[in-house]
């Protein structure tokens, strides 16, 4: 039982709010009252006596306490005055004494008043050394996680060990969107109001989805309470204990819900990264695929068009080559050497129809700038126009006439000039753009 205990407190310390739900590591010293609440670590032996004081809910609310800790184990007793009705202060039935751990825990120790407020005492046990006691307003008994609505908090009075301040609780719950239900002890009693507030609870944790088998057996329970306290007398004295018997099993169902919600949300997780991780590698794949596929056609069409003209792979994209042989000094004419070999580069391209296409012209440096400039771009014309011919679309060239500004070779000797005399068409977009 403990270990089952143990795991659904680690469960929980990952389940986030609900509507009447735990408020996870909620801090307590939001204000100069609560950062009062005193932890003590107990020495083993001599008794300790603790005062009670009323929080700003229950001013004139007052107590006394008692400690003594011996071989592994604290023996408390509480004595308690001039509570408020619980009722007053919202949806709540009872009073609850809570031991406060240093890791935030908070363990029910009892019922220490009930409905009608007032004054109350308890005697229990805690199986540690050190601890803070507080008194908290509860819609029933069998709560396991504080509510908000601290009335009482320990102090002090003569204390035999080390004080340290309480700041965080595992848990807080908040019940401020549970609708009160007023008690008529002949109508409407403790226990079937407190069953009502525990059924109602445990269906905003969602009992009915995560625990359905348990909030049925809460609801039965609640209904044969509900029954019993319009039956005869005989069936009116089973109302107590049915509404005790449906607050405890309201209280099951509630955490079988919480632990299998905060299950179902890993999983839930868990499968949503193993998605993302199998996407993630099936877009590393498929990229890697593009890749590799892209690389494959830039070398396929390099190599077809260096079987026409000759084809080098540079940072701007494939540059084809219309050599200098090809333009006589000072013309802009096509030799049917040149004509054959653009014909058959059109051929090859004219089926990539995303391909863009910049052709250049280029000259020797026989004559002035402007005149090679102007005789440059009337050789880049004549090379698009041809291309044109050979159906490649108008809007995907463009030319440029660059004139002498960039040699391929020593304009000195006659065929140095003759490799100047060139157009070169630069090819991109397409199978050339990088995935």
């Amino acid at each position: 039982m403990k270990s089952i205990r143990v795991t659904i407190f680690l469960l929980l310390s990952i389940i986030p709010a609900l509507a009447f739900g735990q408020a996870q590591r909620a801090a307590i010293a939001s204000s100069d009252i609560m950062s009062q609440i005193s932890m003590f670590n107990y020495q083993a032996g001599p008794k300790s006596d603790l005062l009670f004081r009323g929080t700003p809910i229950a001013a004139t609310a007052e107590g006394k306490g008692q400690v003594e800790y011996e071989a592994g184990n604290a023996e408390i007793s509480v004595d308690v005055k001039a509570l408020p009705v619980p009722g007053t202060l919202g949806p709540y039935t009872t009073y609850v004494l809570w031991a406060l751990t240093p890791d935030g825990r908070a363990a029910n120790q009892g019922v220490l008043a009930g409905a009608e407020g007032d004054k109350g005492q308890i005697k229990t046990r805690y199986n540690t050394s050190q601890f803070a006691l507080i008194v908290t307003a509860e819609p029933h008994f069998a709560v396991s996680a504080p509510s908000n609505m601290i009335v009482l908090y320990n102090v002090a009075d003569d204390v035999k060990g080390n004080e340290t301040k309480v700041t965080t609780l595992t848990e807080r719950s908040d019940y401020s969107q549970l609708t009160p239900i007023t008690i008529d002890e002949k109508n409407n009693p403790t226990e079937l109001v407190q069953a009502r507030y525990a059924v109602a609870i445990a269906a905003a944790a969602g009992a009915e989805q995560y625990a359905a088998q348990a909030y049925s057996a809460a609801q039965s329970k609640l209904a044969a309470a509900q029954t019993a306290v319009s039956g005869k007398n005989s069936e009116r004295k089973t109302v107590p204990g049915l509404g005790r018997e449906a607050v405890v099993a309201a209280e099951d169902a509630r955490r079988a819900a919480m632990v299998a919600k905060a299950a179902a949300e890993e999983e839930a997780a868990r499968q949503a990264a193993a998605e993302e991780a199998a996407a993630a590698a099936a877009k590393e794949a498929t990229a890697a695929a593009e890749i590799r596929a892209a690389a494959t056609a830039r070398t396929d069409l390099l190599r077809r068009l260096n079987s026409v003209l000759p084809t080098r792979e540079t940072d701007r994209g494939l540059v084809s080559e219309i050599g200098g042989v090809q333009f006589a000094t000072g013309t802009a004419d096509l030799s049917a050497a040149a004509r054959e070999g653009l014909a058959r580069f059109a051929g090859i391209v004219v089926s990539y129809t995303d391909l863009k296409f910049n052709v250049e012209g280029h000259t020797d440096n026989v004559g002035s700038v402007p005149t090679n400039n102007e005789l440059s771009f009337r050789r880049a014309i004549a090379v698009r126009d041809y291309l044109i011919g050979q159906r490649l679309a108008a809007s995907t060239i463009d030319v440029a006439g660059l004139g002498s500004s960039r040699p391929v070779a020593d304009n000195a000797t006659a065929d140095g000039r003759a490799r100047n005399r060139r157009v070169e068409i630069v090819i991109s977009g397409g199978v050339l753009t990088p995935p």
